[in-house]
């Protein structure tokens, strides 16, 4: 029995999600470090802002699936961005410790999920722009 070449591109798909989930774990992380960085004044801990990346990935599916579950329409997607940025800002302020091991505060946590959403827009949008060209270009047939 030999494999469908259905079945190989499935796997190659899978793993290439997977490749892609774990780069932006890890992308994430270190922007999170970046935006703390520049709103605190010191790098924390790049495996702690691992953990506060999966952990803010868990706390906003949660989240966006009681408000799924809860709204219908358009203004779910508006509302899940708010989610997002409040409940990435409490596990900031919750793990991301100061230099002196207390919290930094949930306006200073705000600022640096602001930041990191800022620095992450702007990382997408360079991304998007470069597939587009290559894409573009492999389409279209330019050389």
């Amino acid at each position: 029995m030999g494999t469908s070449s259905f079945a190989a591109l499935a796997g190659m798909g899978m793993l290439g999600l997977l490749v892609m989930v774990v780069g932006g774990i890890l992308l994430g992380a270190l922007v999170l470090c970046l935006a703390f960085r520049i709103v605190v004044g010191y790098m924390p801990s790049y495996l702690r802002s691992i953990g506060v990346v999966l952990l803010t990935f868990v706390a906003v599916v949660v989240a966006s699936v009681v408000l799924g579950m809860v709204l219908h329409g358009g203004a779910g997607g508006l509302l899940s961005v708010v989610v997002n940025f409040l409940v990435g800002a409490a596990v900031i302020n919750y793990l991301l410790l100061a230099q002196d091991g207390n919290q930094i505060g949930y306006g200073k946590a705000c600022l640096v999920q602001l930041v990191y959403m800022v620095i992450g827009f702007v990382c997408a949008l360079v991304i998007g722009l470069i597939m587009a060209m290559v894409f573009g270009a492999a389409i279209f047939g330019m050389h």
